[in-house]
């Protein structure tokens, strides 16, 4: 099930590698990004400003790269591109955490001492979560080795507990 699970995040990974401001490939423009985009446009003149979005710190990282036509503003074509990205950005973390909390709940469950032990794991962008309870402390340090050793991640917060 978990390398089912792999797989499945992989290809949802590499679909979302498509690049999302390709001139050739039009995101489609809905009523929804119009209404957005026309509650940003706050002198109406049909064009985002960086000024016009500087509450949407998000939108203005990826500003340069979402201006296709290097005028310094974005049309409505351009900010639904943006968005899009964003959007592709935040569903590629997710999946990221998803494959990383798989991976630690793999090798949890490939070590024997670990194997049959109550524990939990979440992953929020690359930070580990061990919650539940164990038998033994040496376990409590082994488990958080085990996360620590998994690839993507960035931090362990370990807060099993022994059963009593």
């Amino acid at each position: 099930m978990i390398a089912e699970t792999c797989k499945s995040a992989a290809a949802l990974v590499l679909l979302a590698c498509i690049p999302v401001f390709a001139q050739d490939d039009p995101v489609k423009v809905n009523a929804d990004v119009i209404a957005a985009f026309n509650r940003y446009d706050a002198n109406h003149d049909g064009y985002l400003s960086k000024s016009e979005l500087k509450k949407r710190e998000d939108l203005l990282r990826i500003f340069a790269d979402a201006d296709a036509n290097h005028d310094g503003k974005l049309d409505v074509n351009e900010y639904a591109a943006a968005e899009t990205a964003l959007q592709r950005a935040n569903a590629e973390r997710y999946l990221d955490d998803d494959i990383i909390t798989a991976k630690v709940k793999a090798a949890l469950l490939e070590d024997p001492d670990m194997k049959s032990q109550d524990v939990s794991v979440e992953t929020y962008r690359g930070n580990v979560l061990l919650s539940g309870f164990v038998e033994h402390q040496s376990q409590v340090r082994k488990a958080g080795r085990i996360a620590s050793g998994v690839r993507g991640v960035v931090s362990v917060k370990n807060a099993l507990t022994l059963r009593i």
